[in-house]
């Protein structure tokens, strides 16, 4: 299902300066849209040529409120999409190429100048609340006098053929990264470029019934594997709760790491050993994947680091935990990063230190990464811009 599906042609590009233009179309975009358009706010969403983010990619999402029988990803995404239309929110089909923000007072420590030098005809000594920032599309540049910065992130891959639909294989950005480039802490990885902001992603869709099999969120897809064998990839804390969930569910749990010792804290690794029902293989690294006649994953291709031999792993299931990339090329080198990547927040509602300038959803969020806290985080963002619009025009 195509979240443009049975929609007219969008509006054209505004010409006058708007209230709010929200950047990308996942849960915190919309969800910040209809906040803001029902507060007569005058909201553009840029939500790109491939909007939902990584909902447009999972199956029944079971865990978001209001839907006990559960909800396909895609449709989650067109009703959220139809509900910011309705309130009056103008939704365009335009990835944000570049951001040209005004910056409300002088140049931050750590980029003397830049501010100044990439926004012509922007006054550096614009009062915050009546700064106006400019988003360049490939169709032309919107003026606005706040911005949600809903970016998202994408999870890292192997980088494995199969492992992803095809045109799944490009980097936040719109850069291509081939498969398989050896990170930090020694696990492979790829991400892909999908528009919007991203939660709750999954490539394994239909779980044992079908699909790739391929899961990046155990909270979310773990009940389709029940009474299955599935593996885990990973190292890190991140590694140890996708276990620890599945283990509820799965028959049996296979943890895979390159790696001689985990990055993992002591007491979520401690938690993982005492299960009985969780083998632990170190030195271990997935070399492909392997499918019946159907597609359905049977198995894996494992390679010992140590000896070079391979052996088949029989699993249903293959849940991957080696980190996400949040997508922050639009606010490179004007919001700070924390040290996980993710964009800072400064105040209340994803507040950043430019003036009308919000973040909100994965791009921010290094903990949960679900598709209702992405929501709330919207909602939050919005509430202060309205807030912050108010004092503008005061």
């Amino acid at each position: 299902m195509s979240i443009w599906a049975n929609v007219a042609a969008g509006p054209a590009l505004p010409t006058d300066t708007v209230d709010a233009v929200v950047v990308g179309g996942g849960p915190a975009g919309w969800t910040a849209a209809i906040y803001l358009a029902r507060a007569c706010a005058d909201t553009v969403v840029l939500a790109g040529t491939a909007p939902g983010g990584q909902l447009m990619d999972t199956g029944i999402v079971e865990n978001f409120p209001g839907f006990p029988e559960g909800i396909e990803g895609p449709e989650l995404m067109a009703r959220m999409r139809e509900q910011a239309e309705r309130a009056g929110a103008r939704v365009l089909a335009l990835a944000a190429d570049k951001i040209r923000y005004a910056t409300g007072g002088p140049p931050s420590a750590a980029t003397p100048g830049r501010a100044y030098a990439e926004t012509p005809g922007i006054s550096p000594g614009t009062s915050p609340g009546r700064a106006v920032h400019e988003v360049v599309t490939a169709e032309g540049t919107v003026r606005t006098r706040a911005i949600v910065l809903a970016t998202g992130s994408a999870p890292r891959r192997l980088g494995l053929p199969g492992e992803t639909r095809p045109g799944g294989e490009t980097r936040p950005g719109g850069e291509t990264r081939p498969g398989g480039e050896t990170r930090s802490g020694g696990e492979a990885a790829t991400s892909d470029g999908a528009g919007g902001s991203g939660e709750d992603r999954t490539d394994g869709a239909a779980g044992p019934a079908g699909g790739l099999g391929v899961a990046y969120c155990a909270v979310c897809e773990a009940p389709l594997f029940k009474g299955r064998d599935v593996a885990v990839v990973g190292g890190g804390d991140s590694a140890m709760e996708e276990v620890l969930a599945l283990s509820r569910h799965a028959r049996r749990v296979h943890l895979l790491h390159r790696g001689d010792t985990f990055r993992a804290t002591p007491l979520l690794l401690g938690r993982v050993r005492a299960l009985p029902h969780v083998e632990i293989g170190t030195g271990r690294v997935v070399r492909a994947l392997r499918r019946d006649t159907d597609g359905r994953l049977v198995g894996l291709r494992v390679e010992h680091t140590a000896t070079g031999t391979a052996e088949d792993l029989a699993v249903q299931g293959l849940f991957v935990a080696i980190g996400h990339e949040p997508r922050t090329r639009l606010a490179d080198g004007f919001v700070t990063l924390t040290a996980t990547g993710h964009l800072h927040s400064t105040g209340p509602g994803g507040a950043t230190e430019l003036p009308g300038v919000f973040v909100a959803g994965d791009v921010a969020d290094d903990r949960f990464r679900q598709a209702v806290t992405a929501a709330g985080a919207g909602c939050a963002a919005a509430l202060e811009i309205t807030r912050y619009l108010e004092d503008a025009h005061a």
